[in-house]
Protein backbone atom coordinates (compact mmCIF):
# COMPACT_ATOMS: atom_id res chain seq x y z
CA UNK A 1 0.00 0.00 0.00
CA UNK A 2 0.98 3.67 -0.77
CA UNK A 3 0.93 6.04 2.10
CA UNK A 4 1.34 9.91 1.41
CA UNK A 5 2.60 11.90 4.63
CA UNK A 6 1.61 15.74 4.17
CA UNK A 7 3.95 17.27 6.26
CA UNK A 8 3.79 21.03 7.61
CA UNK A 9 6.25 23.03 5.46
CA UNK A 10 5.53 26.75 5.78
CA UNK A 11 6.34 26.61 1.88
CA UNK A 12 4.09 23.59 0.54
CA UNK A 13 3.82 22.28 -2.40
CA UNK A 14 0.76 23.30 -4.39
CA UNK A 15 -2.60 21.88 -4.51
CA UNK A 16 -1.71 20.50 -8.54
CA UNK A 17 0.75 18.42 -6.55
CA UNK A 18 -0.98 17.41 -3.88
CA UNK A 19 -4.08 16.49 -5.23
CA UNK A 20 -1.96 13.95 -8.10
CA UNK A 21 -0.08 12.76 -5.03
CA UNK A 22 -3.16 11.91 -2.84
CA UNK A 23 -4.94 10.13 -6.10
CA UNK A 24 -2.28 7.89 -6.21
CA UNK A 25 -2.34 6.87 -2.39
CA UNK A 26 -4.24 4.33 -0.69
CA UNK A 27 -4.46 6.35 2.72
CA UNK A 28 -3.23 10.16 3.22
CA UNK A 29 -1.82 11.00 6.53
CA UNK A 30 -1.33 14.92 7.32
CA UNK A 31 1.28 16.03 9.33
CA UNK A 32 0.24 18.94 11.28
CA UNK A 33 0.12 21.81 9.70
CA UNK A 34 -0.45 19.41 6.77
CA UNK A 35 -4.09 19.15 7.77
CA UNK A 36 -3.87 23.06 6.82
CA UNK A 37 -2.64 22.22 3.00
CA UNK A 38 -4.83 19.28 2.70
CA UNK A 39 -7.75 21.31 3.42
CA UNK A 40 -6.72 24.25 1.46
CA UNK A 41 -6.66 21.52 -1.55
CA UNK A 42 -10.26 20.04 -0.66
CA UNK A 43 -8.46 16.84 0.02
CA UNK A 44 -10.04 14.93 3.60
CA UNK A 45 -6.86 13.40 5.25
CA UNK A 46 -7.36 9.62 6.17
CA UNK A 47 -5.57 10.47 9.76
CA UNK A 48 -4.07 13.06 11.26
CA UNK A 49 -0.56 12.64 13.37
CA UNK A 50 1.44 15.11 15.39
CA UNK A 51 1.45 17.40 18.23
CA UNK A 52 -1.01 20.29 16.61
CA UNK A 53 0.98 23.27 17.47
CA UNK A 54 1.16 24.38 14.09
CA UNK A 55 -2.64 23.48 12.98
CA UNK A 56 -5.60 25.39 13.85
CA UNK A 57 -8.05 24.54 16.56
CA UNK A 58 -10.83 24.92 13.65
CA UNK A 59 -8.82 23.03 10.89
CA UNK A 60 -8.10 19.88 13.45
CA UNK A 61 -11.94 20.46 14.00
CA UNK A 62 -12.46 20.16 10.56
CA UNK A 63 -10.58 16.53 10.35
CA UNK A 64 -12.56 15.40 13.49
CA UNK A 65 -15.47 15.66 11.79
CA UNK A 66 -15.02 14.49 8.50
CA UNK A 67 -12.86 11.19 10.30
CA UNK A 68 -15.72 11.10 12.27
CA UNK A 69 -18.82 10.96 10.28
CA UNK A 70 -16.53 8.58 7.52
CA UNK A 71 -15.69 6.34 10.32
CA UNK A 72 -19.48 6.50 11.38
CA UNK A 73 -20.84 5.70 8.21
CA UNK A 74 -18.54 2.98 6.55
CA UNK A 75 -17.77 1.21 9.94
CA UNK A 76 -20.11 2.19 12.59
CA UNK A 77 -17.54 3.14 14.98
CA UNK A 78 -16.24 6.45 16.64
CA UNK A 79 -13.45 8.10 16.25
CA UNK A 80 -10.82 7.17 18.66
CA UNK A 81 -8.75 10.37 19.47
CA UNK A 82 -5.95 8.92 21.29
CA UNK A 83 -5.15 11.62 24.23
CA UNK A 84 -1.46 13.37 24.31
CA UNK A 85 -0.88 11.71 27.90
CA UNK A 86 -0.80 8.40 26.33
CA UNK A 87 1.88 8.44 24.23
CA UNK A 88 3.79 4.82 23.06
CA UNK A 89 6.64 4.31 20.98
CA UNK A 90 4.50 2.69 18.02
CA UNK A 91 1.80 4.78 17.90
CA UNK A 92 -1.67 2.53 17.88
CA UNK A 93 -3.92 3.89 15.15
CA UNK A 94 -7.54 2.88 15.35
CA UNK A 95 -10.87 4.21 14.63
CA UNK A 96 -11.08 6.02 11.55
CA UNK A 97 -12.32 3.19 8.51
CA UNK A 98 -12.03 1.34 11.33
CA UNK A 99 -8.35 1.26 11.07
CA UNK A 100 -7.04 4.87 11.26
CA UNK A 101 -7.13 7.95 13.66
CA UNK A 102 -6.09 10.86 15.26
CA UNK A 103 -3.20 10.76 16.76
CA UNK A 104 -2.22 13.41 19.32
CA UNK A 105 1.07 13.83 20.54
CA UNK A 106 2.85 16.35 23.38
CA UNK A 107 4.66 19.28 21.68
CA UNK A 108 7.40 18.30 24.07
CA UNK A 109 8.87 15.34 22.64
CA UNK A 110 12.00 13.66 21.21
CA UNK A 111 11.42 12.44 17.92
CA UNK A 112 9.80 14.87 14.67
CA UNK A 113 6.10 15.15 13.89
CA UNK A 114 7.10 13.59 10.39
CA UNK A 115 8.69 10.99 12.21
CA UNK A 116 6.07 10.04 14.06
CA UNK A 117 4.10 10.03 10.74
CA UNK A 118 6.32 7.28 9.26
CA UNK A 119 5.52 5.22 12.26
CA UNK A 120 2.10 5.73 11.85
CA UNK A 121 2.29 4.65 8.45
CA UNK A 122 4.43 1.60 9.36
CA UNK A 123 1.47 0.77 11.98
CA UNK A 124 -1.42 0.96 9.60
CA UNK A 125 0.41 -1.09 7.22
CA UNK A 126 0.95 -3.58 9.59
CA UNK A 127 -2.68 -3.90 10.53
CA UNK A 128 -3.46 -4.20 7.17
CA UNK A 129 -0.94 -6.81 6.44
CA UNK A 130 0.30 -5.09 3.57
CA UNK A 131 3.85 -3.89 2.27
CA UNK A 132 4.36 -0.18 2.62
CA UNK A 133 5.61 2.66 0.10
CA UNK A 134 5.49 5.85 1.37
CA UNK A 135 5.37 9.21 -0.23
CA UNK A 136 6.23 12.83 1.72
CA UNK A 137 5.65 16.17 0.30
CA UNK A 138 5.57 19.52 1.65
CA UNK A 139 8.30 18.76 3.88
CA UNK A 140 11.87 20.50 2.24
CA UNK A 141 10.97 24.19 2.46
CA UNK A 142 11.52 26.55 5.73
CA UNK A 143 14.08 26.18 8.36
CA UNK A 144 16.91 25.25 7.14
CA UNK A 145 17.36 22.68 10.43
CA UNK A 146 13.68 21.14 9.83
CA UNK A 147 15.04 20.52 6.03
CA UNK A 148 17.50 18.41 7.04
CA UNK A 149 16.46 16.47 9.87
CA UNK A 150 13.62 15.58 7.22
CA UNK A 151 16.48 13.60 4.82
CA UNK A 152 17.30 12.64 8.62
CA UNK A 153 14.18 10.65 8.87
CA UNK A 154 14.12 10.00 5.42
CA UNK A 155 17.56 8.39 5.57
CA UNK A 156 16.11 6.23 9.02
CA UNK A 157 13.55 4.88 7.15
CA UNK A 158 15.90 3.91 4.09
CA UNK A 159 14.05 0.23 3.65
CA UNK A 160 11.17 1.94 3.19
CA UNK A 161 12.42 3.68 -0.17
CA UNK A 162 10.58 6.85 0.63
CA UNK A 163 9.97 9.51 -2.20
CA UNK A 164 10.25 12.91 -1.35
CA UNK A 165 8.15 15.09 -4.25
CA UNK A 166 7.72 18.58 -4.33
CA UNK A 167 6.90 21.04 -7.13
CA UNK A 168 10.55 21.56 -8.45
CA UNK A 169 11.54 17.40 -7.73
CA UNK A 170 11.52 14.51 -6.76
CA UNK A 171 14.18 12.76 -4.59
CA UNK A 172 14.25 9.11 -3.60
CA UNK A 173 16.38 7.47 -0.99
CA UNK A 174 18.11 4.51 -2.13
CA UNK A 175 19.84 1.81 -0.22
CA UNK A 176 20.89 -2.07 -0.39
CA UNK A 177 18.46 -1.95 2.58
CA UNK A 178 15.20 -1.00 0.66
CA UNK A 179 15.49 0.28 -3.36
CA UNK A 180 19.08 0.16 -4.82
CA UNK A 181 18.46 1.75 -8.65
CA UNK A 182 16.39 4.22 -9.96
CA UNK A 183 15.66 3.93 -13.98
CA UNK A 184 14.84 7.70 -14.26
CA UNK A 185 13.16 7.02 -17.53
CA UNK A 186 13.26 8.66 -20.86
CA UNK A 187 11.01 11.53 -19.67
CA UNK A 188 14.13 12.13 -17.46
CA UNK A 189 16.27 13.13 -20.71
CA UNK A 190 17.67 16.71 -20.56
CA UNK A 191 16.84 17.32 -16.73
CA UNK A 192 19.38 17.90 -14.04
CA UNK A 193 20.31 15.54 -11.78
CA UNK A 194 22.21 15.69 -8.48
CA UNK A 195 22.56 13.21 -5.49
CA UNK A 196 23.71 13.44 -2.24
CA UNK A 197 25.03 10.41 0.64
CA UNK A 198 23.29 10.22 3.85
CA UNK A 199 25.78 7.93 5.14
CA UNK A 200 29.97 7.80 4.74
CA UNK A 201 31.51 5.39 2.57
CA UNK A 202 28.37 5.03 0.17
CA UNK A 203 29.41 3.79 -2.88
CA UNK A 204 27.48 4.71 -6.21
CA UNK A 205 26.87 4.33 -10.04
CA UNK A 206 25.71 6.50 -12.32
CA UNK A 207 25.08 5.90 -16.13
CA UNK A 208 23.37 7.48 -18.82
CA UNK A 209 24.55 10.88 -17.29
CA UNK A 210 26.84 13.61 -19.24
CA UNK A 211 29.32 12.66 -16.16
CA UNK A 212 29.25 8.92 -15.36
CA UNK A 213 30.03 6.94 -12.02
CA UNK A 214 31.52 3.50 -11.39
CA UNK A 215 30.89 2.44 -8.25
CA UNK A 216 32.39 5.89 -6.38
CA UNK A 217 32.85 5.89 -2.78
CA UNK A 218 31.73 9.00 -1.26
CA UNK A 219 30.78 10.17 2.46
CA UNK A 220 27.73 11.82 4.15
CA UNK A 221 26.70 15.49 2.78
CA UNK A 222 30.06 15.23 0.33
CA UNK A 223 29.46 17.41 -3.13
CA UNK A 224 30.64 15.86 -5.59
CA UNK A 225 27.12 14.31 -7.15
CA UNK A 226 25.51 17.47 -7.41
CA UNK A 227 24.33 18.75 -10.90
CA UNK A 228 24.53 16.60 -13.43
CA UNK A 229 22.36 16.01 -16.49
CA UNK A 230 20.72 13.41 -17.42
CA UNK A 231 21.46 12.49 -21.71
CA UNK A 232 20.12 9.49 -22.47
CA UNK A 233 16.66 7.24 -21.99
CA UNK A 234 18.11 4.18 -19.75
CA UNK A 235 19.82 6.45 -17.51
CA UNK A 236 19.81 5.21 -13.75
CA UNK A 237 21.93 5.75 -10.30
CA UNK A 238 22.36 3.05 -8.00
CA UNK A 239 23.94 2.96 -4.62
CA UNK A 240 25.79 -0.15 -3.80
CA UNK A 241 26.52 0.43 -0.27
CA UNK A 242 25.37 3.16 2.43
CA UNK A 243 22.51 5.88 1.55
CA UNK A 244 21.41 8.11 -0.90
CA UNK A 245 19.64 10.96 -1.61
CA UNK A 246 19.09 11.37 -5.44
CA UNK A 247 17.17 14.42 -6.72
CA UNK A 248 15.31 14.54 -10.23
CA UNK A 249 15.43 18.48 -10.75
CA UNK A 250 12.09 19.41 -13.15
Amino acid sequence: MRVLLVAGSPEPSSAATLSELAREAETVVAIDRGAEVCRAAGIVPDAFCGDADTVSADTLAWVRDHASASAAATTGQHLDVTPADDVRETPQIRGLHGELGIRLFPPAKYDTDLSLGFACARQIASERGEDLEVTVTCASAGRMDHALAVFGVLASNADLAPSLVEDAFTCRILSPRGTQTWELGERACGCHFSFVALADASVVSERGMRWELDHFRVDALRDRGISNVIDADDAAITCHVGIVAAFLIR
